[in-house]
């Protein structure tokens, strides 16, 4: 998901959409295409709005990539963003990614390797802003969200990453599109909550000791570079590809 506008790097994303921001010497959504390839991901569909034509650049760098345009990406949210993706996703199931983070290998692999169809990963707390808190029940079900960890027993933090089938998807976009004009800004994050809390289980992962960061602005990029990204590059190496 890269269609947003950015608007809390300032200048930075008026030159440039917010995954092309450099984090340790490589832009945030070079990192996540190569980590993807990396664990045998063959195709990459990229939801873009604003300076689309940079994803659509990258495009011929990487063949993996097919580029999907909002052209309401100003008015909408990442569920608008996710659901304008549905026919370029087609029948397969897929993992699920916003643009604007730094993570290593450990994450996808954890995905992959489970079992489970539907999975929101989460991590124990790690952000010193901007949490997004997780609650399940338990069987690991996805039972509450909130920005505001009081509102809910937070068992983890969201990172940002997904898995899901295509079953859970059309299911997915088949409630979405009843409300799509009603609520324009939806985040993806509420609707899967809405999805485990009455049609679906979304399954929790809480993965221990992962290194990752969202970089939301220049505090939270200041702060991967000097406390995360050293440690996801030991594991690997970013200039192979």
């Amino acid at each position: 998901m890269a269609a947003g506008l950015g608007i809390r790097f300032g200048w930075m994303t008026e030159l440039m959409p917010k995954g092309f921001i450099e984090c340790g010497g490589l832009s945030m959504v070079e990192r996540s295409i190569r980590t993807l390839i990396d664990c045998g991901i063959e195709r990459i569909i990229i939801g873009t709005g604003h300076l689309k034509e940079k994803y659509e650049e990258l495009a011929q760098k990487y063949p993996q990539i097919e580029c999907v345009y909002s052209p309401r990406y100003a008015e909408t949210n990442s569920m608008y963003t996710l659901y304008n993706c549905r026919e370029a996703i087609g029948d397969d199931d897929f993992l699920l990614l916003e643009s604007d983070l730094v993570y290593e290998k450990k994450a996808i692999m954890a995905l992959l390797e489970n079992p489970e169809p539907d999975i929101m990963l989460i991590t124990p707390v790690t952000k010193f802003q901007d949490q997004y808190y997780v609650e399940y029940s338990e069987g690991n079900r996805l039972t509450r969200c909130s920005t505001i960890e009081t509102e809910l027993d937070a068992k983890g933090e969201l990172v940002g990453i997904h898995k899901l089938s295509n079953e859970f998807f059309r299911l997915m976009c088949e409630d979405y599109g009843k409300k799509a004009e009603e609520k324009p800004k939806l985040g993806y994050e509420y609707e899967l909550l809405t999805m485990s809390q009455q049609i679906r289980k979304v399954y929790v992962l809480r993965v221990e000791g992962l290194w990752w960061y969202e970089i939301d602005d220049v505090d939270d990029l200041a702060y991967a570079e000097e406390n995360v990204v050293g440690k996801i590059d030991r594991y690997i190496n970013i200039g192979k590809l």
